[in-house]
């Protein structure tokens, strides 16, 4: 072998050995699945890994409180959990940052800023109170945790805390602020940025290294502004991201950003996330239709590849959950329903009398809904009504749940909650 060629073997060698390097240092699959990584879970959808979590609590008996302490940072967004680590962002225009709990005990193990981050303006943006500077979820790939606010800054931390990289994305041009959720990929994390008007061509999608913050795929995106959050798919043989911004509902290669396949089929604000379930894509159009969507299709497909669609109780803010044989649609004003998720047939619909913000969840045989004023209820995941148990956290609740560990956490408007069997 000539010198030449041994060089280039040894860098080969060397190629080959960081990819294995990278490949172990990611969490395997059923790692992923048995933690909740993301806004609504592992895959999106809201469903829980496990069954086995109570039915009922009591906040001043104690009764199901594994624990509540203070979250010392505002915000709507919800709680990831890895391992032994709750992790959750928060903020106002003062500063953003990123909290860590002990998952057994409760306790804040660490509360860290995001600093000014280059390009980052001095003045935050105007936001409404409903949403904030803190309404999009942190995700993890177990290695790391990723957090994005309303003023642009994405940060990426250890952890124990260390700041590994951050960036600033430029401030969203949309009415009610940043709401879209970020989401890992193997070695990933991808943003949603959705913006103005789909004439504006302002909205992109980015694909970033998780370990480095470089980019490793972006496209530009020819929609308006979006508040839902985007998730990842395995169909027709390859990882799709599902997005959903008007009007368009949108799936990219994961691997490297090129689209597939679209859908004309949004109009409204789209808050509600896309969810996968039996085979089959559901997507919510706000206030108007849910729509089935065969995600196998290649260029557009709204002719082809919409299946049936209903329009009664549709979500305008909450996203829809599903056991792949049932999907429960939980609107604002608090009326849960009930479709065959084959053929969307309603089996039942159910008024709990108040608004609701938070996503309803799935585990085992049971559908949670939180209230906004704090009412746990659970109902059984059935063709038939049947309330399984009804309790009262005590406090306003605007997040949706997170479920790991046989335990449910709950971030309310001043404590993060922990339902479960005490230690």
């Amino acid at each position: 072998m000539t010198t030449l060629g041994a060089r280039k073997f040894l860098l080969c060698l060397s190629f080959l050995g960081s990819l294995a390097t990278l490949a172990a240092d990611l969490p395997s699959a059923q790692e992923y699945q048995a933690n909740w990584p993301r806004f609504r879970g592992p895959d999106g959808g809201g469903v829980a890994a496990q069954g086995d979590t109570p039915l009922t609590c009591d906040i001043k008996t104690g009764a199901n409180i594994a624990w509540s302490v203070p979250v010392p940072a505002p915000g709507f967004s919800s709680p990831v959990i890895w391992g032994d680590r709750v992790f959750l962002s928060g903020g106002d225009e003062a500063k953003r940052e990123v909290l860590c709990f002990d998952v057994a005990s409760g306790k804040l193990l660490w509360e860290k800023p995001v600093p000014k981050t280059a390009g980052s303006p001095d003045e935050p943006p105007s936001v409404p109170e409903q949403c904030g500077m803190a309404a999009a979820t942190v995700a993890t790939d177990g290695r790391r945790v990723y957090a994005m606010f309303a003023n642009g800054d994405l940060a990426a931390f250890t952890f124990d805390g260390a700041l590994v990289w951050s960036k600033y994305l430029a401030i969203p041009k949309n009415p009610y602020g940043h709401a879209a959720s970020l989401l890992t990929w193997q070695d990933r994390v991808i943003v949603q940025l959705d913006q103005g008007d789909p004439d504006d061509k302002l909205s992109k999608i980015y694909a970033f290294d998780g370990a480095t913050g470089a980019v490793v795929w972006q496209q530009a995106r020819p929609v308006g502004a979006s508040w839902a959050t985007p998730i990842v798919i395995d169909a027709a043989g390859q990882a799709q991201v599902i997005t959903a911004g008007v009007p368009l509902v949108i799936a990219y290669a994961a691997k490297d950003g090129a689209e597939l396949w679209r859908a004309d089929c949004l109009d409204g604000l789209v808050t509600p996330s896309p969810i996968f379930a039996g085979g089959t894509l559901f997507v919510i159009n706000p206030s108007n239709k849910l729509q089935v969507i065969r995600p196998d299709g290649h260029g557009d497909v709204t002719k082809t590849h919409l299946g049936w669609g209903v329009e009664d109780g549709i979500p305008d803010v909450t996203s829809a959950v599903s056991n792949g044989e049932l999907i429960f649609l939980l609107d604002s004003s608090g009326v849960l329903t009930c479709y065959d998720a084959k053929d969307g047939k309603k089996q039942w619909q159910h008024d709990f009398g108040d608004e609701c913000n938070a996503s309803p969840s799935l585990a085992g045989h049971q559908v949670y809904v939180f209230t906004k004023k704090g009412t746990m209820a659970v109902v059984e995941a059935a063709r038939e009504f049947k309330e399984l148990g009804h309790s009262s956290l005590g406090e306003e609740v605007f997040a949706s749940p997170a479920f790991a560990q046989n335990k449910i956490f709950v971030r309310g408007v001043k404590n993060l909650i922990c339902i479960g069997v005490k230690p």
